[in-house]
């Protein structure tokens, strides 16, 4: 198996927004992402991107196939980041092979199969209801 390694993406033609993301290789100018991309949105954990190489940086040229994951995300305070719910439900995530993220320090990302038995909404909105004013 091919490991995972951190290489410098950028999803826009003038070269001005470009980001460090783990990819796996997954062919010639092919990688899959292993993270949420920060500079475009349609682009997610788990896509194979095909792109160009110049100087060091790979240029996005387009998606080429779509993760096998559902992206859910919100924006949680510090408290509910380092509660026990979300720790729990973080491990529930993973055992159903899912993946978490934590985006500068209050986002919260899940991506897990699309064909999953958790109702990631419902549980999330329980934990959520612990920490509202």
């Amino acid at each position: 198996m091919l490991e995972s390694s951190g290489i410098h993406i950028c999803f826009n033609a003038d070269g001005r927004e470009i980001e460090i993301l783990d990819v796996t290789p997954f062919g010639k100018e092919k990688f899959r992402i292993e993270e949420t991309p920060i500079f475009n949105p349609a682009v997610t954990m788990g896509d194979i991107i095909q792109v160009k190489e110049e100087n060091g940086v790979y240029y996005y040229q387009e998606t080429v196939q779509k993760s096998p994951f559902k992206r859910y995300a919100w924006l949680l305070s510090k408290e509910a980041v380092d509660s026990t719910a979300i720790a729990a439900f973080k491990h529930r995530i993973i055992e159903n092979e899912g993946k978490c993220e934590l985006i500068f320090g209050g986002l919260f990302v899940i991506h897990i199969p699309k064909n999953t038995s958790i109702d990631v909404d419902g549980e999330m909105n329980r934990i959520i209801e612990r920490f509202e004013i």
